[in-house]
């Protein structure tokens, strides 16, 4: 009998020490053609909305504010506020809506298959045009732009920028 309750007792000592793999950890959100997906949720936060609640509710997904939110006056498509998180997401607006996303944050993925810092042979199948800024690519209303290498994406947008080419 003694034996028999110290192999249950090494038993549960032993199940103690076994761990459950973890569930990978979901982005907060997917960056899209018009805006930003967030996982948790089916309502988008689209191109057109209101800066002070994308900026609130970006911060909140993401559990941190902007590092820096400043105004470029000097762009195409006329004054530009950026609001910029660590990591590497800018979202940009014009006269305080959101009009588009910058994004080098290798934890962000875009629609389309694609993630900052993705190799180019990992790649869904695209056309690159090589501009003033460098080797672009784009997938419908999302561009890219692959690292000094051209082996892997350095950056991707959607929406108005304040790129000067």
């Amino acid at each position: 009998m003694r034996h028999v309750a110290a192999l249950i007792v090494s038993a549960l000592v032993l199940s103690a020490c076994v761990t459950t793999p973890e569930e990978p950890e979901l982005p907060p959100f997917t960056l899209t053609g018009t805006g930003i997906d967030p996982t948790i949720s089916r309502l988008s936060i689209d191109f057109g909305r209101a800066q002070v609640g994308v900026i609130d509710t970006v911060s909140r997904l993401l559990r941190e504010g902007p590092v820096e939110i400043t105004t470029v006056e000097e762009c195409g498509a006329g004054p530009m506020t950026i609001a910029r998180w660590d990591g590497g997401l800018s979202l940009n607006f014009i006269d305080e809506d959101f009009r588009g996303w910058v994004s080098s944050d290798p934890t962000l993925p875009v629609d389309g298959g694609f993630i900052p810092g993705q190799a180019r042979t990992e790649m869904p199948q695209v056309s690159f045009q090589v501009t003033t800024l460098g080797n672009e690519f784009n997938i419908g209303p999302v561009s890219g732009l692959l690292d000094e290498t051209e082996n892997a994406i350095l950056l991707m947008w959607s929406g108005a920028t304040c790129f000067f080419r």
